[in-house]
């Protein structure tokens, strides 16, 4: 048995390198990109990741941060995915290519998993072929380059090689043995793999029932009675005992998982999935079958590949003379063909039952805030995987003669598949090249439109924003928050009226929605709508206690009102609330400044270099107070410290210069003038104070 073993160890390294430098090829080039899409909320705003909150907190929140049991919160439940993140944050800082690196390695580890998770089903040498040819086409695939270079796919890539490893564990200690002590540890080593799935991703819940189904294809005769079109069962003992203890660990598991977010059901727009939305049973139906054949489709030829399907992406199939009722009946016949040639087939069962089972949880049973996702075809692939590498098996038996031309048709699908892989893992390396990518498969997506548009605002090309804000709105009148954000930038151009307009209309469409609101009450500020303003932002504080950027437009409303000891009031309770809330921080010690409180400047200041050490607008400000108390020396050193943050900006190096005047270096002081005068000619102080130097 042992020199068996040591004769197939090497041949399984050799497998295990070959897929990880196939997987290397496909994704190694395209690991040095940003975080893009949901990695912006996910990892690089969250708290929970950044260390901001607590241990205890992660716990009590949801993937993006927020408490499980808000209404508001989407109730993806997944901590020990979010202290992976904290973990590496810790150690090494916000590292995209360390984060995206590690998710490389965990797609490695499980393309390499399913060789001896095929291994411990089906022994031959016949199946080792099979289940590395799964695993190569896994390794490969490019419907997996979401999960694997979206750092937030990592859940997808944490819960399958729990679903792998549990699942070697269940078939190769448990399944094929009869119930004794040494089960009794495997099926707690199970267990706990199960539970811990469940706190990465929640389609964990499935490794259960998967469990349940390889009980029933291996040890039970439902071949045979479904071949003879009998009904009945034969459950040895053993086997009815493990599947009935597997059918309680998952309702556990449910009824755990529900308490967590506190039996609440999560609340979604109905453009986020309009066939969970439907009223129409019909349409419903239809539509649901229609988006199981895409979904295949997408496995089976990923050319169409998008980071978002929502919002106009898929209509609703709403009559049986739509075209894309073809595509079902094909699908449909497709599916049956499969049952009918499965039941005759153990191997075949178990692929079929890998792609049915993992994809429950995005099926429609439950309601979901997405359409299609690619991310959540992840582990349903392999399934996918595990049919093709069969199907090649029987074409290679049934006809002999053209096994060279199979051949050669598997090589180039292959060097087809990672050049798509390696092509998408580039897209996934920027979100420009990502939004963009996806107007070829979703031209009608208004969230792609959105998205592209949300960037071009970021990078300050706000023709492009207009254009893609309009476009989006076109595409779906009623979105709101394309609608809020072009009255944003309508505000900052200065068409307050215009501004004004969308934002109401944005709040009319979603009156829960604290940011339009606060965006609202600036404008109405703007335009000396002092009391509309203030309603506006106790209408965003109604919807969202907690939110300190409101709290800071309060505090700037008050001082244009002339109530500074109100605006005092409300930006301290910004900071507290977010003791990284620069502009918070830089208004407080500018009106303590502006107060004649010197000393409170000077402490405030250090307090808040605390929170934001190197926030040169502080350093300014507390460089300005030492200065007012005659600490030159100290003042001088704070300005240097200002400049070096931010070399080019002209108003440091022109209080620099001021000090320098004061302080009777008259050298120091004409250089630091020029300096200013360089970066902005237009500064008639400085040309002022130094005419006066020139005189001296």
């Amino acid at each position: 048995m042992s020199s068996r073993n040591n004769q197939k160890f090497p041949k399984i390294v050799i497998k295990f390198i070959f897929l990880a430098l196939a997987s290397i090829i496909c994704y190694g080039g395209h690991l040095d990109g940003d975080y893009v899409f949901d990695d912006t909320v996910a990892i690089v705003k969250n708290a929970d990741v950044t260390g901001r909150s607590s241990l205890t907190e992660v716990f009590q929140h949801d993937f993006w941060g927020f408490n499980i049991t808000d209404s508001s919160s989407h109730k993806s439940y997944r901590p020990l995915t979010i202290l992976t993140f904290r973990l590496e944050h810790s150690l090494y800082g916000l590292d995209a290519f360390r984060m995206k690196s590690v998710n490389l390695g965990l797609h490695i580890l499980v393309s390499c998993l399913i060789v001896p998770f095929w291994g411990c089903i089906f022994s031959s040498k016949e199946d080792d072929l099979v289940g590395f040819g799964a695993a190569l086409m896994f390794a490969i695939h490019p419907v997996h380059t979401e999960a694997v270079s979206g750092v937030v796919g990592r859940a997808e890539l944490l819960v399958a090689s729990l679903f792998l490893t549990s699942l070697i564990i269940y078939t190769s200690q448990i399944v094929r043995k009869p119930l004794g002590i040494g089960s009794v540890g495997s099926f707690l080593v199970f267990f706990t793999l199960a539970i811990l799935a469940v706190f990465f991703k929640e389609n964990g819940i499935t490794i259960s029932l998967m469990a349940i189904a390889l009980e029933v294809i291996l040890n039970t005769n439902l071949i045979q009675k479904m071949l003879n079109r009998k009904f009945s069962l034969k459950f040895p003992k053993e086997v009815a005992f493990r599947i009935i203890a597997l059918m309680i660990f998952c309702g556990i598991l449910v009824i755990l998982r529900l308490w967590i977010m506190d039996f609440q059901s999560p609340t979604f727009k109905v453009m986020d999935n309009p066939v969970a939305a439907s009223e129409s049973l019909i349409i419903k139906c239809l539509s649901q079958l229609y988006l199981y054949a895409l979904n295949y489709w997408i496995m089976l030829c990923p050319d169409w590949l998008s980071f978002d399907w929502a919002l106009g992406s898929i209509r609703l199939v709403e009559s049986l003379d739509d075209i894309r009722c073809l595509p079902i009946v094909i699908f449909l016949v497709f599916l049956g063909g499969l049952l009918w040639t499965s039941v005759k087939s153990q191997e075949q069962l178990v692929a079929l039952s890998l792609i049915v089972i993992p994809f429950l949880p995005a099926s429609g049973i439950i309601k979901l805030g997405f359409v299609i996702a690619e991310r959540i075809l992840y582990i349903s692939s392999i399934g996918h995987c595990f049919l093709i590498s069969l199907s090649v098996q029987k074409l290679y038996r049934i006809f002999p003669k053209f096994r060279k031309l199979f051949f050669v048709v598997l090589i180039l699908c292959g060097f087809i598949f990672v050049a798509r892989t390696r092509m998408r893992a580039h897209e996934w390396t920027s979100e420009d090249l990502l939004f963009t990518s996806a107007l070829r498969v979703c031209p009608n997506n208004a969230k792609v439109h959105y998205n592209i548009a949300r960037l071009a605002t970021d990078v300050g090309d706000r023709g492009k924003a207009f254009k893609f804000y309009h476009q989006a709105i076109d595409l779906f009148p009623e979105y709101e928050s394309a609608i809020m954000n072009l009255g944003n930038l309508y505000r900052e151009i200065g068409e307050f009226q215009t501004a004004e307009k969308l934002l109401l209309r944005s709040v009319e469409l979603l009156e829960e929605f604290p940011a339009a609101w606060m965006n609202l009450g600036i404008v109405q500020a703007a335009l000396k709508k002092y009391d509309k303003s203030l309603e506006s932002y106790e209408k965003a504080l109604k919807y969202r206690k907690n939110y300190p950027t409101c709290l800071y437009n309060m505090g700037n409303l008050f001082i244009e009102m002339k109530k500074t000891s109100m605006a005092h009031q409300f930006w301290s309770e910004a900071i507290s609330l977010n003791p990284r809330h620069a502009k918070a921080w830089a208004n407080l010690l500018a009106l303590l400044d502006n107060e004649g409180k010197i000393d409170e400047v000077v402490r405030m200041s250090a307090l808040a270099l605390h929170h934001i050490p190197n926030d040169p607008a502080i350093f300014f400000t507390r460089a300005n107070a030492f200065g007012k108390m005659g600490d030159f020396a100290e003042s001088e050193r704070l300005f240097l410290k200002a400049i070096e943050l931010k070399p080019n900006y002209a108003m440091y190096y022109a209080n620099l210069g001021v000090l320098y005047h004061r302080w009777q270096k008259p050298s120091k002081a004409t250089e630091f003038y020029q300096k200013a005068l360089k970066l902005d000619p237009n500064l008639r102080s400085v040309r002022e104070n130094l005419s006066k130097l020139n005189k001296l």
